[in-house]
């Protein structure tokens, strides 16, 4: 079998399906073909599609599953699968969120696709192929023959995540499409930062997230949706790959918020500085910030956390389903400040409920927070069936052809680019934010070209002078990475764009 990552070369699924299936005892060739580059993806040359073929050839595949994490690959992924089923003759199989989400579309596509976690699926699959047996009966599978679809149940989650193996990184059976080249070896143990998720799931339900839809009702009764791994697992696993990430300077945990269940913390703390010893990233949540936590989590290696604040009180309780007192917010980022936290802060704007009075509201808000921190810029994405896409088309707000699958936003518009088309207003006010975290721009510089009719009017002067100043920012953030050794070929071939460097 085959598993192809689409424009992702961090992907943390292929490499734990590609893990257990050989732990089982079958061969798994990895392609990751492509990868992102922010607001600038771009669509497989006829190059790169034949060297996806050549590789399935090369290695006598049977059977491609192809990973499709974001709605918006749904074209390109229709594409390979075609591509792949007309030249090499094998059966497709899809999974990852955007099948869980819209299995319905994708089995019209696919000849098969899982629909729910498929770390025991796809050994089930596998030895189902290897035995001749038929697969019309194998839980989390959905098969396609003809114009009949057979749908089987949802299987139940992974209990014990720490029984699953850990991704694999060392396989020889690994390639990266890129461009004209095929790369073999794995495309991330070059890189400095070693990203690991502790969980899975989330103990919120965020409107506009995924998670919305898998915890509500994709899961609802097949087992704990929010799981986490044990100190031990982690630690493990990270110690294992320090002689395979031989520049590893940092870990990132990159779990939807970071495990802060109390007596896991209390281990952590204990074991990691002394068993790791890197400085460490997390993201978290406003409503889990507790002072005394943090700040012997900053004494065990914390470094930076990334924290959403997405949008103003009232949006975010009447559309995001986020209930969080900005007192709360603005309690955890004095703390960040206090305890020489790097601390970044996530907003989402381009949502249709916002009025100039909110936007002027979100960035006198954030104007209040002491630097330096960061801010990213999201624009608005809606996921299919999430709660956030029911709201917006039983109010009549979006149609069918705004959400990601249909829509491809997420090519154009990963992160907020000034030069995205908008209204004058909301341009105006995407630039005020820009400028927020340019620490060389006096507060009162802000505040008075926040109240200028004429440029919110106008705003393109403001435009040019929003990216004049990061590109200078940029100067010196580029170069203390530089200095530690992070600045890699993989970011600068990601980032360096400089209308999209707008929020660093």
């Amino acid at each position: 079998m085959a598993i192809v990552s689409m424009y992702d070369i961090e992907n943390n699924a292929t490499r734990i399906l590609a893990a257990g299936a050989r732990r089982a005892g079958h061969r798994v060739i990895e392609i990751f073909f492509k990868d992102w580059i922010n607001n600038g993806f771009l669509p497989p040359t006829q190059k790169e599609l034949d060297h996806l073929v050549w590789l399935l050839r090369q290695h006598n595949v049977d059977l491609a599953a192809i990973s499709i994490r974001a709605s918006a690959y749904h074209k390109v992924v229709t594409r390979l699968t075609e591509e792949i089923r007309s030249r090499v003759n094998i059966p497709v199989i899809w999974g990852g969120t955007h099948v869980i989400l819209s299995p319905e579309a994708c089995i019209q596509i696919a000849d098969m696709i899982c629909v729910g976690e498929g770390d025991l699926t796809v050994i089930d699959v596998l030895d189902g192929i290897a035995r001749g047996e038929d697969l019309s009966t194998l839980n989390n599978v959905w098969l396609r023959r003809g114009d009949t679809v057979v749908r089987n149940a949802v299987q139940n989650l992974v209990g014990s995540l720490d029984e699953l193996p850990f991704r694999d990184y060392t396989s020889p059976d690994k390639y990266w499409i890129h461009g004209d080249r095929v790369i073999q070896g794995d495309p991330m143990v070059n890189d400095p930062v070693f990203q690991v998720m502790c969980s899975r799931g989330c103990v919120f339900v965020c409107s506009y997230c995924y998670n919305s839809q898998l915890a509500r009702d994709v899961f609802r009764g097949k087992g704990k949706y929010y799981r986490f791994r044990s100190v031990s697992n982690v630690i493990e696993e990270i110690n294992r790959n320090r002689s395979v990430f031989k520049n590893m300077r940092r870990v990132k945990f990159d779990d939807e918020v970071f495990v802060f269940e109390k007596k896991w913390l209390e281990e952590f703390i204990e074991r990691y500085p002394r068993e790791v010893g890197l400085p460490f990233e997390a993201f978290i949540e406003p409503k889990l910030v507790e002072p005394e936590i943090f700040r012997r989590l900053k004494e065990a290696g914390l470094s930076v956390i990334y924290m959403g604040v997405q949008n103003t009180h009232r949006v975010n309780e009447e559309i995001f389903d986020r209930h969080v007192p900005e007192q709360r917010i603005r309690n955890a980022v004095q703390l960040f400040h206090e305890i020489k936290l790097d601390y970044r802060i996530q907003v989402i704007v381009d949502d249709p409920l916002s009025q100039d009075e909110d936007r002027a509201h979100l960035f006198n808000f954030l104007l209040e927070f002491p630097r330096p921190f960061e801010l990213y810029l999201f624009s608005m994405v809606v996921f299919p069936n999430t709660e956030l896409a029911r709201k917006l088309l039983a109010a009549n707000i979006i149609t069918e052809k705004d959400i990601e699958g249909e829509n491809i936003k997420t090519f154009q518009q990963m992160r907020v680019s000034l030069n995205w088309p908008r209204p004058p207003d909301e341009r105006f006010w995407c630039c005020m934010m820009v400028l927020l975290t340019k620490n060389f721009l006096p507060k009162g510089l802000l505040r008075w070209l926040s109240g200028s009719r004429w440029l919110k009017k106008n705003p393109q002067p403001l435009v040019w002078f929003a990216q004049a100043c990061n590109l200078v920012k940029m100067v010196g953030v580029c170069y203390r990475m530089w200095r530690r050794g992070e600045l890699t070929y993989t970011l600068v071939r990601r980032w360096a764009r400089p209308n999209s460097m707008i929020s660093q």
